[in-house]
């Protein structure tokens, strides 16, 4: 007996395959529709629900679409390289971080936290950066922010915490009455709120933008000695920012400005490079910091916790189909190898089954046959179990927790600040308050006194000027 499904799916998968590119293709020798000739005219006929080319050209089309990421919708990615500096045998067993001689392919996601896809590049934003390494122990996915803290350490509270950055929904427009009803109701958020309406929050450039981890994984290396880790990408370029009022210009000339200076920088034969840094704390200390160094709101000190170099990124490639190449990637912080877990960090477990749920809703439940996806030496069932022999005990509850202070580290942040850039974050704030509540603004220019008499008085003395 013939077997003719073979030769049936293959041919539509050709048609497939055909509508797919971003070339035009002739389906039949005239490029027309299939028309029923009439006595009246050859040319006058309804075209046929028969031709199949027709349907499949306009359904293929219609269902091209990606379904947009919930947050760091918009976004720009690059193909390049990572090398180590020095084994990391001392703190952990992860393959790809022991061999000095290896050249680990990588890929880079550059993204705007809260956007849609014509939001300005130059926008105040949290910027993604994430990278992603094709080892030989499968996809291990870094996700990082260009701002070391975040607004929560609780996941409880993210979706309240997104919404608030987001349009209203009552008129789809910017509301600063949201996002700052959620700070005077979370004082945690202050640190974060500090460092994004300071000059880092609005870059200059992908090539001079850092990324934190802010969330604290776990090293464990062969002798299972365990150890908090963060994540630092430090652009060797140097970091660069701009004031609002650069941010606004270059928004108005070229929405796009940073994703297509990006692509230019490596269509001209330029690379962009990063040094992957890590903080390392031994996890029998942390209990005697003032701090909770597993809350995502609080830094852990430079000075304490000095940078150990660990290797370098380079990107030097750009994508030549990104739909396929960076918008199909389906990141998660789950994909680790052994030697690589997560700490106790509530914001990152709570992160953890969340973002493979977000990729089945966005790319189908077969994501990780998508070949961005896709590592031929790892399957599902060589997942790694993170804190396996790791054993804890406990009453199980519900509560708040807030171990230290959470004006210490905004007010360090602030004075940390040269004299102008303590200006221009008292301006921005202030150009805000004119439109929100006197309830609300009440409220924050409290904590901004309790973080520095000098900047609740600087965002005073500016605030009528908005008005």
């Amino acid at each position: 007996m013939i077997d003719y499904s073979s030769s049936f799916n293959n041919s539509i998968e050709k048609i497939k395959d055909c509508c797919r590119t971003n070339e035009k293709h002739n389906f039949n020798s005239n490029n027309e529709n299939i028309k029923v000739n009439n006595s009246y005219s050859v040319d006058n006929g309804p075209v046929l629900l028969a031709d199949s080319i027709l349907h499949e050209t306009l359904e293929d089309f219609v269902h091209s679409g990606l379904m947009p990421r919930i947050v760091h919708t918009k976004g720009f990615g690059a193909l390049g390289y990572f090398k180590l500096y020095k084994s990391m045998k001392e703190y952990t067993c992860a393959q790809f971080l022991q061999d000095t001689n290896k050249t680990i392919p990588v890929l880079a996601r550059f993204s705007l936290a809260v956007s849609n896809r014509g939001t300005p590049d130059t926008s105040r934003n949290v910027r993604g950066f994430t990278v992603r390494f094709y080892t030989d122990d499968g996809i291990v996915d870094l996700l990082s922010n260009h701002i070391p803290v975040f607004l929560i350490r609780d996941g409880i509270k993210f979706p309240e915490a997104i919404r608030s950055l987001q349009p209203s929904p009552i008129n789809n427009l910017i509301n600063p009455n949201m996002f700052w009803s959620f700070v005077a109701n979370n004082k945690e958020a202050l640190h974060m709120t500090l460092w994004l309406y300071s000059d880092y929050g609005t870059i200059k450039s992908f090539k001079n933008m850092p990324g934190h981890s802010v969330s604290t994984y776990v090293w464990k290396n062969a002798k299972n000695e365990r150890r908090y880790i963060k994540y630092h990408w430090l652009p060797v370029a140097g970091q660069e920012y701009i004031t609002s009022e650069e941010a606004q210009k270059i928004a108005g000339e070229n929405p796009d400005a940073l994703g297509k200076e990006l692509y230019d920088t490596i269509n001209n034969n330029k690379s962009l490079e990063y040094e992957l840094c890590v903080q390392v704390m031994d996890r029998n200390i942390a209990t005697y910091l003032d701090f909770d160094p597993l809350d995502d709101t609080k830094l852990w000190s430079e000075k304490q916790f000095p940078l150990i170099k660990v290797g370098k990124l380079v990107l030097n490639e750009n994508p030549t189909d990104f739909i396929n190449q960076i918008e199909k990637a389906a990141f998660s912080p789950n994909n680790i190898p052994e030697g690589i877990e997560f700490s106790n960090d509530k914001l990152l477990q709570s992160r953890l089954n969340i973002y493979w749920d977000a990729q089945r809703y966005r790319l189908g439940p077969d994501f990780r046959n998508i070949k961005v996806n896709r590592c031929d030496k790892w399957s599902v069932k060589k997942l790694v179990t993170s804190g396996e022999g790791d054993f804890i005990a406990g009453e199980q509850n519900r509560f708040k927790e807030n171990r230290g202070n959470d004006f210490k580290q905004p007010r360090e942040f602030y004075n940390n600040l040269s004299n102008i850039q303590k200006e221009r974050l008292a301006k921005n704030i202030a150009s805000d308050f004119s439109q929100i509540s006197k309830n609300i603004k009440n409220t924050v220019l409290s904590y901004m006194n309790e973080i520095d008499n000098d900047l609740y008085n600087k965002i005073c003395s500016l605030i009528d000027k908005y008005s």
